[in-house]
């Protein structure tokens, strides 16, 4: 049997090794172990606290344990949106261990998120998946999430801006 439940700091170290797992597939290198030990910890710790619902910005860290073993999780960003006027819930990860997958663990995750961020009185839940992840795509669909077309821009924060940005700003 599977119980979802919110995360807690003694789950830090499964947490962790499935996001490694998640990145890995994904072939994204990952921050300093530290950093996002750090990040981590810090979520599960205000998740533990249980934040008040009315929070306009709070993560959670949903998990699968199935025997003392977390199978999995679900990482939520709940935030307000000025787009939608109201409360809404991005999915920011969704990994389930390789040998647990095609169980309806994946599908159990996102529907606690869905009934967690309907009790948060959320408008919508939205998540983001890699163009070539088919299967993903897939599986999201046959859960009734719509597929929404848009194109994703970012730039790492992490070095100094490019040249002309620093010119256009002054």
């Amino acid at each position: 049997m599977i119980t979802i439940r919110i995360a807690t700091p003694d789950d830090a170290s499964a947490i962790l090794a499935l996001l490694a797992e998640i990145m890995q597939l994904h072939g994204v290198k990952p921050p300093a172990r530290e950093r996002l030990t750090a990040v981590v910890r810090a979520v599960l710790d205000r998740s533990a606290r249980e934040v008040e619902a009315a929070s306009l910005c709070d993560h959670s860290i949903l998990v699968a344990e199935q025997q003392g073993t977390i199978v999995g999780m679900c990482a939520l960003l709940f935030s307000l949106s000025t787009w939608s006027a109201a409360p809404v819930c991005e999915i920011q990860d969704l990994v389930v261990t390789t040998p647990h997958r095609r169980n309806d663990i994946g599908r159990g995750l996102l529907e606690t998120a869905e009934r967690l961020a309907r009790q948060r009185g959320c408008s919508r839940l939205f998540l983001l998946a890699e163009s070539w992840n088919l299967g993903a795509h897939a599986f999201y669909r046959r859960l009734g999430l719509a597929e929404k077309t848009c194109l994703y821009f970012e730039r790492s924060l992490e070095s100094p801006p490019p040249a002309d940005a620093e010119a256009d700003a002054g």
